[in-house]
C-alpha cells in the first residue's frame, strides 16, 4: 500500500489544527471560558507554525527555536484544553 503523496500530507497537515480551531470556535461560542481562549490562541500559532513550515520546509534548520516556540505553543493548548475540561466537570 502506497504512503500519501507529501503534498496531500501537507494539506492534511494544515486542514487537522483548522478543524481543532473549528471546533475551539463553537466550544467558546457556547461557554465563553478564558480557558479556550487560550486554547484557541494556542492552536492558531501552532497553525501559523505548520503553515510556514509548508511553505519554508527548511526553516527548521535555519531557524532551530521555531521548533522550540512550536513545542511551548503545543504545551499551551493542552493547558487550556485541560483547563476547560477541569472547569466544565466542576460545574457538574
Amino acid at each position: 500500500m502506497n504512503a500519501l503523496s507529501p503534498s496531500l500530507q501537507s494539506l492534511f497537515s494544515i486542514i487537522i489544527p483548522a478543524l481543532v480551531l473549528a471546533a475551539l470556535v463553537l466550544l467558546w461560542r457556547r461557554d465563553r471560558s478564558a480557558w479556550l481562549v487560550v486554547a484557541l490562541g494556542a492552536e492558531a500559532v501552532g497553525l501559523l507554525f505548520r503553515f510556514a513550515l509548508t511553505l519554508m520546509p527548511d526553516l527548521l534548520h535555519s531557524a532551530p527555536l521555531m521548533l522550540s516556540a512550536w513545542t511551548l505553543s503545543a504545551l499551551v493548548f493542552a493547558v487550556g484544553l485541560l483547563g476547560y475540561a477541569i472547569e466544565v466537570n466542576g460545574k457538574r
